[in-house]
């Protein structure tokens, strides 16, 4: 049976520019759906995580979740609040997995979550993860300060360090795009590290 895999952007985020990715997926992995939810940093990631556990139930089977910036935190919220939710594999790109403190410059209800030291940080930072998981972050990430914070080692994972110092680099890299790919595809994971 082929997985289905849901997309979800980052804050402030402009879904089509996933079509590449979306289409790739479709074509060697199965069924692919860019998720639409609320980037706008003005709902809390709670709220976010219940829609997108509410479209993996309604797939009534494991699902291949693909997040990028603030669309990874919202994978791992839904996770934290729904351990059982059929996640076959995750991949998140960029994601603040320790969160920024660029999100100090903001007021935003979600937003405010994205700092350090935020309650939802605290959580995510005691959550256990057993997925298999592949991690593409930089160091010299323009919108995650500090840029270490894209890194999440205790994952299940894979890992690929982005040296180019782009946030958004993971949305026009075909050599990541072909990663991510193979990664969901179930081939090469096991190459990919450090790839």
């Amino acid at each position: 049976m082929r997985t289905h895999s849901l997309i979800l952007d980052g804050i402030w985020g402009r879904p089509r520019r996933w079509e590449p990715l979306r289409r790739a997926l479709a074509e060697n992995v199965g069924p692919a759906e860019i998720f639409d939810y609320d980037s706008s940093g003005m709902r809390r990631f709670e709220s976010l995580a219940e829609k997108l556990i509410a479209r993996v139930r309604t797939l009534n089977q494991p699902v291949n979740l693909i997040g990028f910036s603030m669309g990874g935190l919202v994978i791992r919220t839904a996770a934290l609040l729904a351990p059982d939710l059929p996640i076959r594999c995750a991949v998140f790109l960029n994601t603040p997995h320790a969160g920024s403190l660029l999100a100090h410059l903001a007021p935003l209800p979600g937003i405010r979550q994205l700092r350090p030291s935020s309650d939802l940080m605290r959580k995510l930072r005691n959550q256990s993860w057993t997925i298999p998981t592949l991690i593409v972050w930089n160091r010299f990430d323009t919108a995650v300060i500090p840029g270490y914070n894209t890194r999440w080692q205790i994952a299940c994972a894979s890992e690929t360090p982005c040296g180019v110092p782009l946030h958004v680099w993971p949305i026009f890299s075909s050599k990541l795009r072909d990663q991510i790919v193979r990664f969901v595809g179930g081939g090469d994971a096991g190459n990919l590290a450090n790839g």
